[in-house]
């Protein structure tokens, strides 16, 4: 009586009703009836519940109806629904049964029974429940149209498991004649198109981390680590729907939020498993610098806690933000100073001004000011190293160069005169073992030395593993070498071998010339304007465009969909009409057609052309316009070559210096915690949660201004921009 007393107490203030409870003792009849509340005063709340996805609260509503008032077949009916969304299907089958009992010729609970099975794929025995109900009401609609739902549905996996039979015999027959002697055999298989069993694969329910951080050695260990404000991704997959995911670091809420539900693309079988994605964005620049453990808890409409199902534990490490002046075009490097804590961090980051970022064919992501180059091995080593140094020399004539160099070596370093500084470090080869060895004092010793020279970048040269590990020693934040075990900034894989013996045919100082060419590259990639001789423009003579007339073209499309950005038709209006230039509007279909202005379709200053068009007259337009704008696509980077001023629009999928311009124009993207994400857009967009705001935040204003300037701006006269500074490699300032 106790429990009942407080349920009502419970429900009196939830529904408003009054409750006047009986101060003599009673049967429990007369308890039931000692309150203004009633059947239907729960029943709501039960609805309420049902509409706010806490379905366990729903079912208990019911069954304290059922306690209190008595079962009904409609009751145990809407628990049955409930436990079926929630997964709970012997449960489900159980209160149906008890529904059954009560009334036999139920039509509603034959039905149910036959959703019930529909959903665990139990095709015969749902259609049995099916045809139960048509008997009891012959002509339903409801039920026939759902019976012929499961018979198409049998239809559909009866003539996909066909299909796949069908596939799986022509693969072996052909894997099969691949066999005989008289084929060639350097055909590779790996090249035929696969079969829908090799594209896909069965799901099981899981829990799915996709980011924690970047990987990287700290001095706390090796982890995920994270800096300021970052992102942390991923999604559950389930049958049983999943509505929103909290997110605990070290037992501090941190994040609150909804899942966005889309489906498993490439899930072979299940079609009733989801995707259910979060993408949050989270400042830990709050937290202690250090491990720290992450606790997830994906909330659905059951009350089961079950590891790596719905509850996931692991493990980041905080770090410090990258230093000043590094890594500034990095599409995920979002301020942290001036944030506002009593605003919501996604409406700050959303809020900050798009990046413009000038075309260069430099991309390396910082100043080098001070070099540590590591050589610790033999005196031969440093003898075929001499053109590395050399060309290192040449390319950072400015910078201080201090070489890390072995008692081995150390002297012939010195003797070459190229190094600013020798730095002799106690690291002998055993000669029984073939290794290099130092212990943990000698080490801390060593990074406690390294660290008063504050290196820009170091440069690993040796190829054995262990005098590798010292690269993260010399706290540069840039680094290059070979092979990417200790998580270099840049790392390079080579492997070469003659045809006889498989023994290495590179020589070892064309070997470490590949760590400078890298460096030259990553300095200045050699892109240059390539222009045609051979196109004229009276080419576009045919379009409407005179030998006098100035234009922007704008190519709309991109083979990511998801990355186009939606202001084109908008901006080539304001083109038009506040700028007095025609525009090129080029576009996949007709569909955007109806957006751009009807007037300057007709008078030829918007001229649409939809689908492909001769190459050479695509090419012309790049050629001769004023202008380019477009996404990060094809056209694009062919505009820039041609050496158009383009304005490119680029997503944060990827790092900004990746696919940035390099010869003309300018790139506009956002910086966003989550950037990085690959393959998102392209074929997963439910995991972006912020429907793709890296391109659709960009503003027509912005895009418009950058326009209005490229056009403003002399032939091949790149301007500096206050958010990439241009490098100037002679100063040994920014490279």
């Amino acid at each position: 009586m106790v429990k009942m007393g407080k349920f009502l107490e419970v429900v009196r203030r939830r529904s408003g009703a009054r409750l006047q409870p009986d101060k003599t003792a009673g049967s429990r009849n007369q308890d039931r009836t000692s309150s203004s509340i009633d059947a239907d005063s729960i029943r709501v709340l039960a609805k309420e519940a049902e509409q706010g996805k806490k379905l366990a609260l729903a079912v208990l509503y019911y069954k304290k109806i059922i306690e209190l008032w008595g079962e009904t077949p409609e009751l145990w009916i809407s628990i049955a629904r409930l436990q079926r969304d929630m997964g709970r299907y012997d449960a489900s089958r159980d209160s149906l049964d008890k529904a059954l009992r009560i009334e036999p010729g139920n039509v509603q609970i034959h039905f149910e029974w036959g959703e019930l099975e529909f959903c665990q794929k139990h095709y015969l025995q749902a259609i049995q429940h099916y045809d139960s109900a048509l008997l009891l009401h012959p002509g339903w609609p409801l039920a026939a149209a759902r019976r012929a739902d499961v018979k198409a549905q049998m239809v559909f996996e009866k003539k996909r498991d066909f299909e796949d039979e069908r596939e799986k015999i022509a693969q072996a027959a052909q894997l099969d004649a691949l066999n005989r002697l008289d084929v060639d055999q350097r055909i590779d298989p790996a090249l035929f198109h696969p079969t829908r069993h090799e594209l896909t694969q069965n799901h099981s329910p899981q829990f799915v981390r996709t980011f924690n951080g970047v990987y990287q050695r700290t001095r706390w260990g090796a982890g995920d680590v994270v800096r300021g404000v970052g992102s942390l991704r991923g999604h559950i997959l389930s049958i049983v729907p999943y509505h929103h995911i909290e997110i605990y670091i070290d037992g501090q809420l941190v994040h609150e939020g909804p899942l966005t539900v889309g489906p498993v693309q490439n899930e072979q079988s299940d079609e009733r498993l989801r995707k259910y994605a979060y993408n949050v964005w989270v400042d830990f620049s709050r937290f202690s610098f250090g491990w720290h453990k992450i606790y997830y808890r994906a909330v659905g409409t059951g009350n089961s806690v079950e590891v790596n199902i719905n509850w996931r534990i692991d493990d980041i490490i905080v770090d410090a933000p990258i230093a000043d002046g590094f890594f500034q075009d990095a599409t995920a490097r979002v301020p942290v100073a001036g944030l506002d804590p009593s605003r919501s961090l996604v409406e700050q980051v959303r809020a900050l001004p798009t990046v413009v970022s000038e075309a260069s064919p430099n991309s390396y992501p910082g100043p080098i000011r001070n070099v540590a180059i590591l050589r610790l091995d033999g005196l031969g080593d440093v003898a075929v190293s001499v053109p590395f140094f050399l060309h290192v020399r040449k390319l950072l004539p400015s910078a201080r160069l201090v070489v890390l160099a072995s008692a081995d070596n150390a002297d012939g370093c010195r003797a070459l005169e190229i190094f600013d500084e020798v730095i002799e470090i106690d690291f002998p080869e055993n000669p029984y073992e073939q290794g290099r060895y130092l212990t943990e004092d000698q080490q801390l010793e060593l990074m406690e030395q390294l660290a008063s020279y504050k290196f820009d970048l170091a440069i690993t040269g040796m190829v054995s593993d262990r005098p590798r590990q010292l690269s993260v020693m010399t706290g540069a934040p840039v680094t290059i070498g070979f092979d990417g075990e200790d998580h270099k900034t840049l790392n390079i894989y080579y492997t070469s071998r003659d045809a006889i013996s498989g023994a290495n045919i590179l020589n070892y100082a064309a070997r470490y010339g590949l760590l400078a060419k890298a460096l030259e590259v990553w300095l200045d990639s050699g892109a240059r304007v390539q222009r045609r001789d051979d196109l004229s423009r009276d080419l576009l003579r045919l379009y409407g465009i005179g030998p006098n007339d100035d234009f922007v073209v704008m190519h709309t499309g991109s083979r990511i969909k998801a990355t186009e950005w939606p202001g084109y038709t908008e901006l080539a209006n304001r083109i038009v009409e506040q700028m007095g230039l025609k525009v090129v509007y080029i576009a996949h279909d007709e569909s955007q057609r109806p957006n751009l202005s009807e007037e300057a379709l007709l008078d030829g200053r918007i001229i649409f052309l939809a689908g492909l068009i001769p190459f050479d007259h695509f090419d012309a337009f790049l050629s001769y316009c004023s202008s380019f704008v477009g996404n990060d696509s094809g056209p694009g980077h062919l505009a820039t070559l041609r050496g158009a001023k383009a304005v490119r629009i680029l997503s944060a999928r990827l790092g900004a210096t990746e696919w940035k311009s390099e010869l003309a124009g300018v790139c506009l993207y956002r910086r966003v915690p989550c950037a990085g994400c690959g393959p998102i857009p392209i074929s997963r967009q439910e995991e972006c949660t912020y429907d793709i705001a890296c391109v659709k935040d960009i503003t027509v204003d912005e895009v418009f201004f950058q326009v209005a300037k490229q056009i403003a701006r002399p032939d091949n006269a790149p301007e500096t921009s206050t958010e990439s500074p241009t490098p100037v490699l002679a100063l040994g300032d920014m490279a």
